[in-house]
């Protein structure tokens, strides 16, 4: 892993910890409805690795250090055969999910609170920046994606 990707995911993981962290503070709050929507942790860092997986599933494989820098930011240990499989047995829901699922789920956490919701619009800003240095070269389709995720957020 080159420095450049280190040094995306050590502000990354601490990011994406502190936000796990509140978002159970605020299920214990009650702000969050967990019989009806499930734990809002879970709830978020699903949608978080939905995005990375569909975006590093754009050139049709999972490289190495691809498998890595998912690991590291999602505390994993997938191999690339694994990461692949992993795809393969979700991508009916994975594929266009960015399109679909990424603003609706910005929308409900703004409902619970807004200063939450930016952090989770940063967190995904962060997944396309760790995720485009992840192999290297972020091209084609992979590109294409992140460019369309962070016009739709920077909207």
């Amino acid at each position: 892993m080159n420095a450049q990707t280190q040094a995306e995911l050590d502000r990354f993981v601490p990011r994406l910890d502190a936000f796990l962290i509140k978002c159970s503070e605020f299920e214990k709050s009650g702000k969050w409805n967990t019989n009806r929507l499930g734990f809002m942790s879970a709830y978020f860092e699903t949608d978080l690795f939905a995005v990375a997986l569909q975006i590093m599933s754009a050139d049709c494989r999972f490289e190495r250090a691809e498998a890595e820098v998912f690991n590291a930011m999602f505390q994993t240990s997938y191999t690339p055969k694994q990461l692949w499989e992993t795809y393969h047995s979700v991508d009916s829901v994975v594929d266009g999910y960015i399109d679909t699922n990424v603003s609706s789920a910005l929308t409900r956490l703004k409902r619970v609170d807004r200063d939450l919701a930016e952090e989770y619009r940063q967190l995904i800003l962060g997944v396309c920046q760790v995720v485009s240095l992840a192999d290297g070269v972020a091209e084609g389709e992979e590109v294409e994606i992140i460019d369309s995720l962070r016009a739709a957020l920077e909207a």
